[in-house]
């Protein structure tokens, strides 16, 4: 006979409807009021995962939309080569999120400074810059 705990692991791995008609199996076999208490811990703690992984998603999100007006006019490429040391292919596959080898990369808060280094030295550079005949 499985524990309260053991079914709520159990309860993580499933979705959709498997996890409607389990939550209500849960329902009517946990009904004393510590095991109430114990089973709505786990989901606000469940709660508090997802709404830490919607922030990751929207900030990455946010990256790709911050750069997608600059993306036309700054060559990414020359960004990941001069201030990374890196390919194109390897700043896009950071900037979108996109799974490498079976693991999801993307930029790292050193690599934020670094790119918004470079967008402020490139920045400067053009401002500075006037054409004289």
């Amino acid at each position: 006979m499985s524990t309260l705990n053991d079914d709520l692991k159990k309860m993580d791995s499933l979705s959709g409807e498997e996890l409607d008609l389990f939550l209500v199996d849960i329902k009517a076999r946990y009904t004393s009021p510590e095991d109430k208490e114990a089973i709505r811990k786990h989901l606000l703690g469940e709660l508090a995962d997802i709404k830490s992984e919607m922030a990751d998603i929207n900030k990455e999100l946010t990256v790709k939309e911050q750069l997608k007006d600059i993306s036309e006019v700054v060559s990414l490429s020359y960004i990941a080569k001069k201030y990374f040391g890196k390919s194109r292919a390897w700043l896009y596959q950071r900037i979108n999120g996109n799974a490498v080898r079976g693991q999801v990369y993307k930029l790292s808060p050193e690599e934020i400074d670094t790119l918004n280094f470079a967008l402020r030295d490139i920045s400067n550079k053009i401002g500075s810059l006037s054409i004289k005949c």
